[in-house]
């Protein structure tokens, strides 16, 4: 049994666009606040997913980056379904969650394979979804930014893991009352960028609480914690204020 938790964040260089950086830094700080050890490995084109990895971060990029890692993690298909079917963490955002879906249906037409392991396909469009977005869940209010062109639609019985109370989302028709990201298991693919988890501390205590417990660990709150969970609080509050008063919405392109 390991007494440290390997997170390892894919393609860094080419889908980390939205600050997904931030949300491995997340993690590793709040796992060793609890008193756990932590290995961050970036892995890029070419180089191989460690296979004992308890937490997998792929961030955001253009279409160019996906079609550029594309061949890549095909031929890493294997080792990331291993993750879902063994209970390991996932955290996709944007780009990198279309990566792991059915696929990418582009404006121009082509449509670019994701992996299959969420339940959706996304269509691009020319509606660009742009401004603070704040989404009801099961962990309590998810807060954060979008920025995208994109929806997605679910597979038949598969529903969004948070309803958008401001903003637009990205599943169903935008606005109060759509969906807004997917969690299959311990995985979790979202539109919420920013970085997503600085600002919402117990959605990474949740991944988390599952990542320590699946080794073993006790993953125990301590002062640290709550100084950053007040920090990020400062952050929230000041959002929810924020989308009650003039923000953007969308861009046409």
């Amino acid at each position: 049994m390991s007494d440290s938790i390997r997170i390892a964040q894919l393609y860094p260089d080419l889908l980390g666009v939205t600050g997904d950086r931030g949300n491995v830094d997340v993690l590793a700080t709040r796992l060793r606040a609890a008193g756990i050890l932590v290995e961050v490995t970036q892995v890029g084109i070419g180089d191989e997913l460690p296979a004992d990895t308890d937490i997998l971060v792929i961030g955001n990029g253009p279409l160019s980056a996906m079609r550029r890692v594309a061949p890549d993690l095909r031929a890493k298909s294997e080792a990331v379904a291993a993750m879902f079917t063994s209970g390991a963490v996932v955290f996709a955002v944007g780009a990198g969650a279309e990566l792991l879906s059915h696929g990418t249906d582009t404006l121009e037409g082509e449509r670019l394979d994701g992996l299959g392991l969420f339940p959706f396909t996304v269509s691009r469009s020319r509606d660009r979804r742009v401004g603070y977005i704040v989404a009801e869940s099961e962990l309590g209010p998810i807060i954060g930014f979008e920025d995208h062109a994109s929806s997605w639609q679910l597979d038949v019985g598969a529903v969004a893991f948070a309803t958008v109370t401001a903003g637009r989302g990205c599943i169903g028709t935008p606005g109060p009352g759509a969906g807004e990201s997917i969690r299959v298991g311990e995985a979790f693919a979202t539109n919420v960028q920013g970085p997503a988890l600085p600002l919402n501390p117990a959605w990474a205590d949740a991944m988390l609480r599952a990542a320590t417990a699946r080794r073993g660990l006790d993953y125990t709150m301590t002062r640290e914690h709550a100084r950053l969970d007040a920090l990020a609080k400062g952050a929230r509050d000041k959002i929810a204020s924020l989308v009650h008063g003039k923000q953007i919405t969308a861009m046409g392109l």
